[in-house]
């Protein structure tokens, strides 16, 4: 990239620090040394400039560019802030063709087209006769209500509006509020907020600080976070007074995103306002802040439930009486289950009584047969003893 040296201040510079003339050259001098001296809202300061690049000053195009660039951020509105976008303008294709000598014609014409907008609405205001007629055929029917609003001129403006620059001078706003803050308050704000933002900016960021503050517990945490939002919250409103809304809905996502991380929320306020005693070490820093015991209430839960525990109890009982009660007979329902479950029951106990018999019976069928078998195993040895003793006799005897 090229570089150039600047007539004035004698730096070299790179040629995107001079401005573009009209032939494609590059001015002698750079940016800052060429705007230095610049009020916008005084054309002596400017126009010279404009002479010099060959460029009309066409007054109302400068002061829609110049209320434009102020109302996007007005903290730079300065010397260099309105030129070089006036300048780009007037190379455009629409007014490529006009140069600087054109300047006191385009402005004729714009002033005569205001004067003689100005001058048929107020003949026509005047003309009092034709009104009064034109009213007459209204009220007799012969021409509707929209062709009479359309061709009635007593609700135009009779005077043309002036042209004039819609911004404040805000150096002498900022010098007024400045002379209302002592020193230590500008020693406290600068040190907060920095030396970057203008006195009515501090005023703005430490209002709503201030609101915040007095409805929220701040914490350090909580103190650092808010300034942020503060901040934040200067931007987005002036990136929606200029316009600029991509830049807006930036802002918006990270004001968002900063108040839910600090718990800055309106729900969230409700949830810390509303919160209960929950755990057992709220309830002991409750005692050691407060002293004294925690008073019994000597009373029924159920009738005055005292927490949510009593009341969730309370409502669980309620429900489950109209539920088994008036819930379209769910109570026979629930009476007939239960006599059957009974029933299910009582037969489980009798096969189970009946088993335990017959195993009995079986146990005392399966001895009666091992005793039966016994005495006829006994019986049999003592016919035996018997038949030998009579065998003996026998042949003792012979």
């Amino acid at each position: 990239m090229a570089r150039l040296v600047c007539t004035k201040c004698g730096r070299e510079k790179a040629e995107t620090d001079f401005f573009k003339m009209k032939d494609g050259e590059r001015c002698d001098m750079c940016k800052q040394c060429l705007t230095m001296h610049i009020d916008n809202r005084k054309p002596e300061t400017f126009t010279w400039i404009l002479e010099k690049f060959d460029v009309p000053y066409i007054e109302k195009k400068w002061i829609e560019l110049s209320n434009k660039i102020y109302s996007k951020n007005p903290s730079k509105f300065g010397p260099s802030s309105v030129i070089g976008q006036y300048i780009r303008t007037m190379n455009m294709v629409q007014y490529a063709d006009y140069c600087y000598a054109d300047t006191d014609r385009l402005n004729f014409k714009d002033q005569k087209t205001e004067e003689d907008a100005a001058r048929r609405r107020a003949q026509a205001g005047r003309n009092e006769e034709f009104e009064q007629e034109l009213k007459g055929r209204l009220e007799r029917g012969e021409i509707s209500q929209a062709e009479y609003d359309t061709l009635t001129t007593t609700n135009i403006e009779i005077e043309a509006t002036p042209l004039t620059f819609a911004m404040p001078d805000t150096n002498a706003q900022e010098d007024k509020i400045l002379s209302e803050l002592t020193e230590e308050d500008q020693l406290y704000l600068i040190n907060k907020w920095g030396a970057l933002y203008k006195p009515s900016e501090w005023v703005r960021m430490e209002q709503t600080y201030t609101r915040y503050a007095n409805e929220y517990d701040m914490n350090v945490d909580r103190e650092e976070t808010l300034k942020k939002i503060c901040k934040v919250s200067l931007k987005l409103d002036n990136a929606v007074d200029s316009g600029d809304m991509t830049a807006a809905k930036n802002y918006n996502t990270m004001l968002d995103t900063l108040r839910k991380s600090a718990a800055f929320t309106a729900a969230q306020n409700k949830e810390e306002k509303d919160k209960e005693l929950d755990t057992i070490g709220e309830l002991v820093a409750l005692c050691e802040r407060d002293g004294g015991i925690i008073e019994q209430f000597p009373v029924n839960p159920d009738e005055y439930p005292q927490d949510k525990i009593d009341f969730t109890i309370k409502d669980l009982k309620a429900y489950n009486y109209n539920l088994v009660v008036n819930e379209l007979g769910l109570g026979d329902l629930i009476e007939s289950y239960m006599q059957k479950l009974d029933q299910a029951e009582q037969a489980d106990n009798d096969m189970f009584d009946d088993l335990i018999t017959n195993k009995e019976e079986e146990a005392a069928q399966e001895l009666t047969d091992a005793e039966a078998a016994e005495f006829q195993e006994f019986m049999l040895e003592q016919e035996i003893e018997d038949e030998a003793d009579r065998l003996l006799e026998e042949l003792g005897g012979e």
